[in-house]
């Protein structure tokens, strides 16, 4: 098998059990030279709410201003640095749409998330016209066999990609998701909201406000990059 990502051979190590029981082999898909220019957010001093590589006993500005916006945090854990390796693998999973590419953090993911135990799993939606566009949500296409409760959509039929706008414009989007029908199993849950990159926090912001509104007792996030 070739790697997803340079086209170039993949070589895999079998142990001993998977050369017996060749039915629990799983290939990998990219790569060690380009799995090792990604860069995993571990062993650092982070803002405890949002990853954010800095002092780890204080919360950073941003999440400091949250706090003062809506009298609570959200908890956040990233998986990955949004490095130049990182851009490149959401320029083409993403933005060219290539579906495949689902395969490259797909179980890591989806391990993380169910390390997290939650009630209730809410991917952040895509528009309308991104769906038709692209053909699918690239937070939903990274899950694998997760139960999904989509209470959230977009009150727009297309938006401004956040990677278009400035940090400014970002900061002072307004409000672009409502509540739609499985919303009412929310109420005293533990929810987790999940997002492929956290930038700002104000997707995600917005997003859990109205979760809280829903009667959630508690709402954590988490992205594949930060």
């Amino acid at each position: 098998m070739n790697c997803l990502l340079c086209n170039g051979p993949v070589a895999a190590k079998l142990t001993i059990r998977e050369l017996i029981w060749p039915g629990s082999l799983v290939m990998p898909v990219v790569c060690s030279k380009c799995r090792q220019q990604f860069m995993p957010l571990e062993g650092e001093q982070r803002c405890p709410a949002c990853c954010r590589l800095q002092d780890a006993s204080q919360l950073c500005p941003e999440c400091r201003c949250w706090r003062q916006m809506y009298s609570w945090k959200l908890t956040h854990q990233a998986l990955y640095c949004y490095n130049t390796a990182m851009k490149e693998f959401m320029h083409q999973y993403k933005f060219a749409g290539d579906y495949r590419l689902r395969a490259v953090f797909a179980a890591e993911f989806t391990a993380a998330i169910r390390q997290k135990r939650a009630e209730v799993v809410v991917p952040i939606p895509v528009t309308q016209a991104t769906m038709a566009t692209r053909g699918f949500n690239q937070v939903t296409g990274l899950l694998d066999g997760v139960k999904l409760t989509p209470c959230l959509q977009h009150r727009t039929l297309e938006k401004t990609a956040q990677s278009h706008k400035s940090r400014r414009e970002r900061l002072q989007t307004p409000q672009p998701f409502a509540l739609s029908g499985p919303a009412a199993d929310l109420a005293g849950k533990r929810v987790l909201l999940v997002d492929d990159v956290y930038t700002t926090g104000r997707t995600l912001y917005h997003a859990a406000d109205l979760l809280y509104q829903a009667g959630a007792a508690n709402v954590i996030s988490i992205s594949l990059a930060r």
